[in-house]
Formats: structure tokens, C-alpha cells, sequence
């Protein structure tokens, strides 16, 4: 076994001397000075002669912790001199003694490593053409060859940076739009409520947490034992450490009102309770950024309908329409839709809209089809109202004629302002016709799109803002 003579510079954790780590075949020599470095150097070539160990020291390095000497020492292993490294991977952590965040590197590198894994899924599309992969599959490649990635090491790497955690959220941001078929302005909420998927923020903060629960079950022959009393003591007397920024993450989660426990009350089953709150908290927060949305109109009150037995509330589920409309465009053209992503490129007024306009709003919002001064042009009044383009009136007509043995329409098929917005959201939320809508949606909307191009970026002036954050996100 090796083992170093002790030294007064070594480290220590409740009276525990720790100079070195031993991880396989990988050896990390620690100590607070370079003349007690030196010495445990000596010693470790000292075992390697006796054992018959060849010794690579153009593989080895000293990486210095703290405020920089102005005359770095020379460190012989072998009789060669080490080189000084500022960053280093080591045991799978990317480590960056001259940043301010000891795993600044860390992030950077996972960062890329997401994004090439990420690159590697929209690849897919060379083989089985633009954007048609399967969300139910595009889901699942993202938990196994993404989700990895930016999760990768936040047991250790606590979120204290925002902007070194904004990397690894805009590659989240970037898949899910692309996953939807989205736009770069789309808003953030409904990337997470309609894919089931969890903000990258808020379950980097759960996974610390188990970690936690996984450290307070060790015994003291443990090292992560002896260095989580260290952390206990450090947190008592208003230090940093691991655990004041596992708060700090917690309390800096959106719109959050929970925190850490005091140490003294840190248990498996406070911390279980503390990860449902955060679970909970964080499905809240998403649906009441949906909620406030006018270009989510068509979600709000939405409850998800089931094969068998009454529709349910989920607030982050892999959404019907996403699984069961098999044609890749018409899917497309409803996310877009129920996102909120045709307000204003494709339609100038939200699903929210069904008060008739005031004068100031008529040149902005009317109908550009009928001219109507009490309608404005939301997708509800396009779909089942507007009789001026005789196009979608037949496109109407037909889908009308299909699901009406199912549904009891209107008299006349006339629908108000408030019955087009509520006959839609009928149509859309109810497994039987979902797909014969998405089809009617797409074919209106391609015949709009063709007569009333998308708006250009000076007029796109309505709930712009709602694009805003989710979970520290930004657009």
C-alpha cells in the first residue's frame, strides 16, 4: 500500500491527513507548500523504485491553487522538472486554477460536447429528411446523448455562474426548438410543458441534491464524509462552501421561495421533500409563464386528453399531438401554433384576441382577408370565421364535414369570436380529431402564408416581450 511519510504542510479534514488521492492508475500528490510537495515527490519515487513502477513524469504536472508565487519553484520527479498547468483534467473533471470558478473549464468543454452530440441528432435528417424525426424518438436520443452531457458533473459543479450555466441552457434551448420545429423567437415555456422535458437549471439543482442525500448516508471512513463536516462546520460559521452554493442555486431557481435546510435539520427525508418542492415549484413557475401569455391562448386550461378515461392536468408531459400526428408537416404546423410561434410571422392578433378592435388597433389587426373592423386576425378567425377567402372557406367546409358526426357544431356553422377560440381548442384537444385538425391547419395556413407573407421584423410588434425567460434562459 502507499503510503507518505506525513508532513506539516499536508492537508487534513477533521484531523485526517490527506496527501495524496489515488484514483486507478491516476496519483494526485497535495500539499499547502512546495517544499512539502517536493517531499512527497521524493517519496513517491522512493515506491516506485522499490516496487519496479516506472515513473512518467512527462505526464505528470503541479497545478497551483490560490494566489499565483511571483517565482514559480522548480519540482523534480525522476530528475525532471514538472511543468505548471493552469488547467488539467483530472478523474473526468476539467479543472481551471486561474478562473474564478475552479470548473469554469468544465462547463465549456461539456458545452461543446452537448452541442456535438446535439449536431449529431439533427444529422438524422440527411437519412430521413428535414426535420421528421419522431419527438418520442427525438426525446429519447436527447436523454441519451445529450441530457449527459449537461448534467455532467453538477453534483460538484454548482450553478453559481450565470454565465458559465447559460451555456449549457442555451444548447437545451437549441435542441427543443429544433425537436419542435420552432423559431430562434419562440417562447421558452412551452419548450418544457409540451416535451415533458425539465429546465436544465432546475434539474442540475435535484441531481446536487441526491448527491447530498448519497453523502449523508456514508460513514466516517469515508473522505466525502470527512469533507461534508467540513462543509457543515464552514456553512456555521457564514462561509463559503459546497453547501452555501447549493442554497445559493436553490434560492436563485425561478421565482423560487425555498432554501437549503439549516445543516442540523439535513436528512434524507427533509431532502426528498425539499427536491418535490423544487420539482413543483419549477412546473408552476412554467405554467404560469404560459398562463400569461396571450400567444399561448390555445393552452390555457389545457388538460391532457387520455386513450382511456377523462382528459388530466400535467404541467410538463410529452404532448398527444406530438405522438399521435404521424405526418411530420401538419405536426409541425400545430406545435407552431399551440407555441405560439405563428403570432405575429404568420397572423397578426393572438388566439387571445375576441373582443371586437378599438379604432386605433384597426390598421394593425384587422382581417386582411375581410376587412372586418370586429375581427381581428387571430388563427381562430382565419380557421373557422372569415368568409372572404374562398380557399380556406372550402378547406373549412370539408374538415367540418368530416368531424361533425363527432362534434355537435353551431347552428349555420357560424361561430362567434369566443366559440371559434373554444371549438379550436375542442378540436385540437381531443385524440380523435387531432390529427384531422393539424391537416386542416396546415393547409390553411400554407394558402395563408402564400397570399400574406411573413411580416417583416419591423411590424412583428405584438408580445415580442413574452419570448422572454424561463428558468434564467434568454432568448
Amino acid at each position: 500500500m502507499f503510503n507518505l511519510v506525513h508532513d506539516p504542510n499536508d492537508l487534513d479534514l477533521l484531523g485526517i491527513v490527506i496527501s495524496h488521492l489515488e484514483h486507478a492508475d491516476d496519483i494526485a500528490l497535495i500539499s499547502r507548500s512546495a517544499h512539502g510537495l517536493q517531499s512527497h515527490l521524493r517519496g513517491f519515487e522512493l515506491y516506485c523504485h522499490s516496487n519496479n513502477l516506472t515513473i512518467s513524469a512527462g505526464k505528470s504536472w503541479v497545478m497551483v491553487f490560490g494566489c499565483l508565487p511571483s517565482l514559480l519553484p522548480i519540482l523534480l520527479l525522476g530528475g525532471e522538472a514538472l511543468s505548471f498547468r493552469d488547467s488539467v483534467r483530472y478523474v473526468g473533471a476539467h479543472l481551471q486554477s486561474t478562473h474564478r470558478h475552479l470548473l469554469a473549464a468544465h462547463y465549456t468543454v461539456k458545452r461543446d460536447s452537448a452541442f456535438t452530440a446535439a449536431g449529431g441528432i439533427a444529422g438524422c435528417d440527411l437519412l430521413i429528411g428535414h426535420q421528421r424525426l419522431d419527438p418520442p424518438i427525438a426525446k429519447q436520443l436527447y436523454s441519451a446523448l445529450v441530457d449527459c452531457h449537461l448534467i455532467n458533473g453538477c453534483e460538484i459543479a454548482i450553478d453559481t455562474d450565470a454565465h458559465l450555466l447559460s451555456m449549457l441552457e442555451q444548447v437545451q434551448l437549441l435542441f427543443l426548438r429544433r425537436m419542435l420545429g420552432l423559431s430562434r423567437r419562440s417562447i421558452l415555456a412551452p419548450l418544457f410543458t409540451e416535451t415533458g422535458i425539465m429546465p436544465i437549471r432546475t434539474r442540475r439543482v435535484i441531481l446536487a441534491l441526491r448527491y447530498l442525500i448519497y453523502l449523508l448516508k456514508l460513514g466516517p471512513e469515508h473522505y466525502a464524509h470527512l469533507a461534508l463536516q467540513e462543509n457543515f462546520n464552514l456553512r456555521n460559521s457564514g462561509m463559503k462552501c459546497w453547501l452555501s452554493d447549493v442554497d445559493w442555486a436553490i434560492r436563485h431557481l425561478p421565482s423560487s421561495t425555498l432554501s437549503l435546510p439549516p445543516s442540523a435539520l439535513l436528512s434524507e427525508m427533509s431532502l426528498l421533500l425539499l427536491i418535490n418542492s423544487i420539482s413543483k415549484e419549477s412546473d408552476t413557475y412554467l405554467q404560469s409563464q404560459v398562463d400569461s401569455s396571450h400567444r399561448l391562448a390555445l393552452l390555457h386550461g389545457r388538460r391532457e386528453p387520455q386513450k382511456e378515461g377523462p382528459s388530466k392536468y400535467f404541467a410538463r408531459t410529452l404532448r398527444h399531438y406530438l405522438i399521435h400526428i404521424r405526418n411530420h408537416s401538419h405536426r409541425r404546423s400545430l406545435t407552431r401554433l399551440l407555441c405560439g410561434d405563428m403570432v405575429p410571422l404568420t397572423f397578426r392578433s393572438s388566439p387571445a384576441r375576441i373582443d371586437p378592435l378599438l379604432p386605433s388597433e384597426v390598421p394593425a389587426k384587422q382581417c386582411r382577408s375581410c376587412q372586418s373592423p370586429f375581427h381581428p386576425e387571430s388563427p381562430q378567425h382565419i380557421f373557422l370565421q372569415c368568409a372572404a377567402d374562398h380557399t380556406i372557406v372550402g378547406l373549412r367546409t370539408a374538415f367540418l364535414d368530416d368531424i361533425s358526426p363527432s362534434f355537435p357544431l353551431p347552428r349555420n356553422r357560424l361561430f362567434s369570436n369566443s366559440e371559434a377560440l373554444h371549438y379550436l381548442k375542442h378540436f385540437i384537444f381531443n385524440i380523435s380529431s387531432t390529427s384531422r385538425t393539424a391537416r386542416f391547419i396546415h393547409e390553411a395556413a400554407v394558402h395563408w402564408t402564400s397570399l400574406h407573407p411573413p411580416l417583416p421584423p419591423a411590424e412583428q410588434n405584438e408580445d415580442l416581450t413574452a419570448s422572454g425567460s424561463v428558468g434564467g434562459h434568454t432568448t
